[in-house]
Order: C-alpha cells, then sequence, then structure tokens
C-alpha cells in the first residue's frame, strides 16, 4: 500500500480545470486548496491503480506546471484482490521513471528491462 503527499503546482489562470481532472481521480483527495496555484493532495492506491501511477499521471497533464512528492508511506501491508501486479512489489512502483509509472510499468518490470 502506498499513501503520497504531494505538491501540485499548476499554470496561473487553470486551477478550476486541474481541480475538475483531480476530482475525478480515484484514490485522490484534495486536502489543501489555498487558491494560489498549488493544491495539496493525498493518494492512496486504489484496487487497480497504484498511488505512483496517478501522481505521475498528474504530473503529466498540460496545465500542471510541477509535482513535488513531500510524503511518501510505502509498505507491503495490504493485498489487492485482482491486483494487477505482485503485491508484494506493487508497493514500490514509484521508483522507476515518470513515464513508466503513468503508463503503470511496475518497478519489477522497469528492473528487467534495463540492461
Amino acid at each position: 500500500m502506498s499513501i503520497l503527499g504531494v505538491v501540485v503546482r499548476v499554470k496561473p489562470g487553470h486551477l478550476d480545470e486541474v481541480i475538475g481532472e483531480l476530482s475525478a481521480a480515484p484514490g485522490l483527495d484534495i486536502a489543501l486548496n489555498p487558491g494560489d496555484g498549488r493544491l495539496v493532495v493525498i493518494i492512496e492506491d486504489t484496487q487497480d491503480i497504484p498511488a505512483a501511477q496517478t501522481m505521475a499521471s498528474i504530473a503529466l497533464l498540460p496545465l500542471v506546471l510541477n509535482t513535488s512528492l513531500v510524503y511518501e508511506y510505502s509498505g507491503p501491508d495490504v493485498a489487492h484482490a485482482k491486483s494487477p501486479t505482485d503485491p508484494d512489489i506493487r508497493y514500490q512502483s514509484w521508483r522507476t521513471s515518470l513515464s513508466q509509472m503513468a503508463a503503470g510499468v511496475d518497478a519489477g518490470a522497469a528492473d528487467a528491462a534495463r540492461p
């Protein structure tokens, strides 16, 4: 299981659009919105999507300037029924590239692909 605390910086004037997109993301809660283009979001693993994949998808949104991981808890303490990856390594999925995370490639598969 992973729980991530992420600061999301949004392009000026597009905060409402990004909030709309983030509100549709499973396992995501907007914890703080000071209204100045920054958001603090809490992301948890869902049944089908690791938190790292959600974070990477947010970082690749066109209206997002950057994301900063400010808190991370990862542990094999919760098994995921019908998990797309092995639950024993799923909590390590954030330890790969942004593109691989957004595509749902886990760390074990990424390590196996490296020469």
